[in-house]
């Protein structure tokens, strides 16, 4: 199962159990305010065990019905419940969604890393995209949120975050820099990628 060598990350989320309707909501908000991903319920997020969980017939209508019912606007979601080794684990597939923000009672959700959290101001305002029409991919419009957010970023932090090679990483991030959206500082492994404002000051 690739999802297990991948690992937690921005875009997948590992739950050893079913969570509450609260939780389940808070994660798929989160996913569609970000760049989608999937959560996937039956895995041990500390060693990566398939431990398994137990599912009703009426499971895949509930989680439905919560995306709807408990986001706002309703997010729509893809669920399927596999069975590995004896055992069933339920994989939720969100989208990025189209109408950012997203909230869950009231409150906008990030995806941090392989953490949910909720938005800072500053990053729900920043939903309605300041990048968008550069040219950019999802991932590079993610990566300068981060930038925004942390500081900065390095090619590694980059690979993380998004499960992608090197080469990619370096790609991209070179590809913001020639378009003056970011400015390299440092050399060789210890380049970090800042925004522009923050070179002059």
């Amino acid at each position: 199962m690739s999802l297990l060598e991948q690992g937690e990350g921005q875009s997948v989320e590992f739950e050893k159990s079913i969570p509450t309707e609260d939780d389940i909501a808070r994660e798929i908000v989160a996913f569609a305010n970000a760049d989608g991903g999937k959560i996937v319920y039956g895995i041990d997020d500390k060693n990566k065990h398939l431990v398994g969980v137990v599912t009703s017939p009426d499971l895949k209508e509930e989680i439905e019905s919560i995306a709807k019912k408990n986001c706002s606007p309703p997010i729509a979601t893809e669920i399927e419940i596999i069975n590995k080794a004896g055992s069933e684990i339920v994989v939720i597939s969100i989208a990025e969604g189209d109408d950012k923000p997203y909230r869950s009672d009231d409150i906008c959700y990030v995806r941090d890393g392989n953490v949910s959290r909720p938005a800072k101001e500053n990053e729900e305002k920043n939903m309605t995209n300041p990048w968008s029409g550069k040219g950019l991919n999802k991932r590079q419009i993610r990566g300068l949120s981060m930038i925004t957010e942390h500081g900065n970023i390095t090619n590694r932090e980059y690979r993380q975050a998004f499960n992608v090679s090197h080469k990619t990483a370096h790609l991209e991030l070179t590809m913001m820099e020639d378009k003056k959206l970011v400015v390299s500082e440092g050399a060789g492994r210890s380049t970090r990628y800042i925004l522009p404002r923050q070179a002059d000051s």
